[in-house]
């Protein structure tokens, strides 16, 4: 294999494809596998749960495959001269990698143990813009489980039905349900990996451009560009989340998004030093007090909204409610409450756009 590129094209593939790759080293699960073509490089890694490859345009002057340790060729292109980089094979154990002065010589695997690349039937294929898609992962992906207890919780819903994308995650402390319009001919529900979804996140741009969505069997594939990403979707089934979404409220607190995020900022600050970061809600009239205590001190502030229905004392995770604040770009809210230990549903007034629902942790007098 003999080809030339510019490092920065280099550089921006290899980063893309070295997310997928394994940190166990010494294994053929660490390397890239470059194969060359025509005016192409392709460039491909995976750790069996997630795959990716993409597309390198080069001038190959002799065709080849070679697996090369995905951490060290990064830092070794990233420290290059901004200039054009060259590869050369080396008999079969090694690559030459130059750049003006500089060269490298790099021992490569054995490119003929790189596991076979996954293939998938695209059954059914969605359209999503890519700006759409990263604000639905980023304002669900903080609510889904860290723990393996229940496995199928570590991943968020896609649910795709009528023309819409229900985005769910839930934790049992939490649930973050956002919906969209795609172009789909087909319904479809499966659970993908936390894990996937942030590595998409990354990977695709704010631009208004597609991304494309296949769902096959066990298998996802996240196309855009010459960028393709594959998972496996995660087995069991996901919770009947529209069931947990009360229908009913006693009272509905409408509230400045920054005021109320900023007034939770500094009562955290109290709530973490007592260790329970817990904060209390009373809302009486118009009026949002909000409280945190510690050994140290306390906080007590009083905020304007609009409240309809019954006054109420509430107490909540800090972190939870802080963490659906800050996901949220409307001016206003509207928190939704019934009992001191039934949850709390943020959403947007008159929308359906996104409901998070929060559950309230026990007071004490």
């Amino acid at each position: 294999m003999y080809f030339t590129c510019s490092k920065s094209d280099l550089l921006s593939a290899i980063a893309t494809v070295a997310r997928a790759a394994s940190k166990m080293q010494k294994t053929i699960l660490e390397c890239i596998l470059f194969s060359g073509e025509d005016g192409a490089i392709t460039l491909k890694a995976t750790d069996i749960a997630i795959s990716i490859k993409t597309k390198l345009n080069a001038n190959v002057e002799k065709t080849g495959v070679a697996a090369i340790p995905a951490r060290v060729l990064h830092e070794i292109i990233n420290r290059f001269p901004e200039s054009d980089v060259t590869f050369e094979s080396k008999g079969e154990n090694a690559v030459e990698i130059s750049c003006l002065n500089s060269k490298v010589l790099l021992q490569q695997m054995d490119a003929d143990e790189f596991p076979a690349f996954p293939e998938i039937e695209k059954e059914v294929q969605v359209k999503i813009p890519q700006n759409v898609m990263r604000k639905m992962i980023g304002s669900t992906i903080f609510s889904v489980a860290v723990t393996e207890d229940k496995p199928i919780l570590t991943g968020l819903l896609f649910d795709i039905r009528d023309g819409s994308l229900n985005l769910v995650g839930l934790d049992g402390y939490r649930m973050a349900v956002c919906r969209e319009g795609v172009i789909s001919e087909k319904d479809a529900s499966c659970v993908i990996p936390a894990r996937t979804l942030r590595e998409v996140s990354r990977i695709i741009s704010d631009s208004e451009e597609n991304l494309k969505i296949a769902i096959s069997g066990n298998m996802a594939l996240f196309e855009v560009d010459d960028t393709q990403i594959y998972t496996r979707l995660l087995d069991g089934d996901f919770v009947n989340y529209e069931n947990l979404l009360p229908k009913d409220y006693t009272t509905n607190v409408k509230v400045e998004t920054e005021m109320l995020k900023d007034s939770l900022e500094r009562a955290s600050i109290m709530a973490r030093e007592g260790g329970n970061n817990v904060i209390k809600f009373v809302v009486e009239g118009d009026t949002l007090e909000v409280t945190s205590n510690s050994e140290m001190g306390n906080i007590d502030e009083n905020i304007h909204v609009v409240t309809e229905g019954q006054d109420i004392k509430i107490a909540f995770n800090a972190k939870y409610l802080l963490d659906v604040l800050k996901s949220i770009d409307d001016s206003e809210v509207s928190m939704r409450f019934n009992t001191a230990i039934s949850p709390c549903v943020i959403k947007k007034e008159g929308s359906s756009a996104y409901e998070y629902l929060v559950l309230p942790v026990q007071m004490r007098d």
